[in-house]
């Protein structure tokens, strides 16, 4: 796993450009770690963050579509998300919006030569000055970056089962 944030001061009351990374591997194969991820209805498991999620045009990751995703924690918010890129299993970007901030991101799901996948997310966050509990927008999603994609990695994993030759 490796993570990093990054900021770029421009100025007071500017927006502030965060560059994010995380990586996590899996024994599942890209199409099963997909199957995981695509399914909306298992994102509670891995962050406890969530309200409702719907798609509120298009079809289910279709380019162009649009998911809305409510959060309840660590304030009340729905995130609106414009999907940009979607290669099932592949690749995935979006443009997510909410509270005058703006993030992209990309999620990439690399098979192993050793079995499994690495699944790999970058992106930008821009915000501004915004704090929620004492805590940056960066710092937030930093945190909610983490928990999600290791209990999303747990998931996979459980799924893919017990590995052959492991002990």
């Amino acid at each position: 796993m490796v993570s990093s944030a990054t900021a770029e001061i421009k100025g007071a009351k500017e927006p502030i450009m965060h560059h994010f990374h995380y990586t996590v591997r899996t024994q599942a194969s890209p199409t099963l770690a997909w199957d995981v991820f695509s399914n909306w209805n298992l994102w509670h498991k891995f962050a406890s963050v969530y309200g409702e999620m719907n798609w509120s045009e298009g079809n289910p990751w279709e380019v162009g579509s649009r998911m809305q995703i409510g959060i309840v924690r660590p304030f009340k918010t729905v995130i609106d998300h414009l999907l940009i890129c979607c290669e099932p299993a592949r690749e995935l970007g979006w443009i997510a919006r909410c509270l005058g901030m703006t993030m992209s991101q990309w999620v990439e799901f690399e098979p192993l030569a050793s079995g499994g996948t690495e699944i790999h997310t970058w992106g930008e966050l821009s915000s501004t000055d915004l704090k929620a509990g004492g805590c940056t927008a960066a710092e937030l999603h930093a945190v909610f970056t983490e928990t999600w994609y290791e209990n999303y990695r747990l998931a996979c994993d459980e799924l893919a089962g017990p590995v052959i030759g492991a002990s």
